[in-house]
């Protein structure tokens, strides 16, 4: 069952309902894991309370109660087993349902257990040290089906049984991989793919690889680099030091400077690994980072975002911004990756949209001050706003939000142009909005429209996104009333005058001062 669970694992699936009777037996000494359907029925929590069966219940993990499943859910449940067959000889099939529900309280119960064995047929005692490390509460204190490989008295087993998880944990000496890696780009690639299957090389090689992709006579090579990247990340999705050496030269090799061809040289497979890799090290800041601004980067690709939309990105998108909403260099990719979504041509899915806004509205409230934070928060927002995701009860509030964002960064043109975009959006739908725009308690932003016209006024991408803001609160009477008081007007001749040849801010301009003249 080890060897099992560590090759499920490896291919980045969970059971998720592990117990006796998914456990078939084929042979005299042979058996299937079985009923793998439940996978998704548990991404349901409504779902699992209403279709798993009470006495299933017994054999999940704490953690499962609330809708959380790892690796390490399959390791309790596989330590229920255990506990169920070491102790149905001294007890009856109430009382150990009774017990598999109480150790998810307390596994001191199990000390118990142990006495009561130790009285009777103790044959079963060598693996209770086992069980122990199984049947942990706190799933960071468990056990993965890796580790499990590594307990003397379980790899004894597996090495005579000949398990493939065994064989996949072999090394090589360190100063031997160091002589395979000597030469060129092209013999490190060899050894990575001869020796896929020992972390030690494929973490080496990467190392190697660093020094080789910033020479031009590495670019043939790259997409071949990448594969061998991606596909190294998968293999050893434990190695933590693998997944963050691996994506920081993902990062390097995909940079906007390259080739395009290059930049979508990641499949929907090879972003899927990366999704699980963060899945699977969501605690780790770091790497949780390096992969989201890979992602952001990628998903500026219509086919990329495609991609992410049917590999159901949103939710782990939110999940991360939740937990991490303090980490600026987590958030920035993460709400560039939602504005890739918002805007792309998929069809998107808007309810699934609309549950970002709450979260995009946190990050921009907690990085006001932090202008590339704000900048990505006000995009996503922007994006959202356009979609039509926000409710009605949302528009004064982020009204507001919005113009502090521009009162903290004026001197910011892509955060001033965004803002400007998600204030119109907003207009277009609410007169709340547009009052809260003129009479806020920190200011007017009729003023704050126009400091960032004085600081951004030779920039047209800049000045005709204040345009079209300007020309979609004319639509309100009282808003227009403040307009003419504050010689709004002087300002639109200003721009006229200034960008003639602009057809755009031309239009918008015209349009505005004939409804303020009316």
């Amino acid at each position: 069952m080890v060897d099992a669970l560590f090759y499920i694992h490896k291919q980045n699936i969970f059971h998720r309902n592990l117990k006796p009777s998914n456990i078939l037996v084929t042979g005299e000494a042979s058996f299937m894991l079985s009923d793998f359907s439940t996978e998704t029925l548990m991404t349901d929590e409504m779902k699992w309370k209403i279709r798993v069966e009470e006495n299933s219940k017994s054999w999940m993990a704490p953690e499962t109660f609330d809708s959380i499943f790892t690796e390490k859910s399959d390791v309790w449940s596989l330590g229920c087993i255990l506990l169920d067959m070491m102790t149905c000889f001294v007890l009856n099939g109430e009382e150990i349902t009774s017990l598999l529900q109480d150790i998810r309280q307390d596994t001191s119960c199990l000390e118990g257990v142990q006495t009561l064995m130790q009285n009777g047929d103790n044959s079963s005692l060598t693996l209770f040290p086992v069980l122990f490390m199984m049947l942990q509460i706190q799933p960071s204190m468990r056990p993965t089906a890796e580790d499990l490989t590594d307990v003397p008295f379980i790899r004894d087993y597996l090495i005579v049984a000949g398990a493939p998880s065994v064989k996949l944990k072999t090394s090589l000496p360190p100063k031997i991989i160091d002589v395979l890696l000597e030469g060129g780009i092209e013999n490190v690639l060899e050894i990575m793919q001869a020796f896929w299957h020992i972390e030690l090389v494929q973490v080496k090689a990467i190392q190697h690889l660093a020094s080789f992709v910033r020479e031009k006579s590495a670019f043939p090579y790259l997409l071949m680099v990448t594969e061998l990247i991606t596909s190294a990340m998968k293999t050893h999705v434990d190695s933590l030091k693998l997944q963050v050496d691996g994506c920081s030269l993902l990062l390097e090799i995909l940079n906007p400077a390259l080739e395009q061809d290059v930049v979508m040289a990641l499949d929907k497979n090879m972003i899927s690994s990366l999704l699980d890799t963060a899945r699977k090290h969501f605690e780790t800041e770091e790497l949780i980072s390096l992969i989201y601004t890979l992602v952001m980067m990628l998903s500026a690709s219509e086919v990329v975002a495609e991609n992410l939309w049917e590999l159901g990105i949103i939710p782990d998108l939110l999940s991360i911004l939740r937990n991490f909403l303090h980490n600026e260099s987590i958030c920035l990719p993460c709400c560039g990756v939602l504005w890739s979504l918002a805007v792309s041509e998929t069809n998107v899915d808007q309810a699934l949209l609309a549950s970002a806004v709450p979260v995009v509205f946190e990050v921009l409230q907690e990085h006001l001050q932090n202008g590339a934070v704000a900048e990505s928060a006000c995009s996503a927002l922007w994006a959202l706003s356009l979609q039509g995701c926000l409710t009605e009860n949302e528009y004064e509030p982020t009204t507001a939000l919005l113009l502090d964002a521009l009162r903290m960064n004026p001197g910011r043109p892509v955060l001033v142009k965004n803002a400007c975009l998600a204030l119109a959006s907003l207009l277009r739908l609410s007169e709340t909005a547009a009052l809260r725009l003129t009479m806020d308690s920190k200011g007017s932003g009729i003023n704050l429209i126009k400091d960032a016209y004085c600081l951004h006024f030779d920039d047209p991408e800049v000045v005709e996104n204040i345009c079209m803001l300007i020309n979609e609160m004319v639509q309100y009477d009282d808003v227009v009333l403040d307009m003419l008081s504050q010689k709004m007007e002087e300002l639109l001749f200003e721009i006229k005058c200034r960008f003639p040849s602009s057809m755009e801010i031309m239009t918008l301009v015209d349009a505005t001062l004939l409804k303020l003249q009316k």
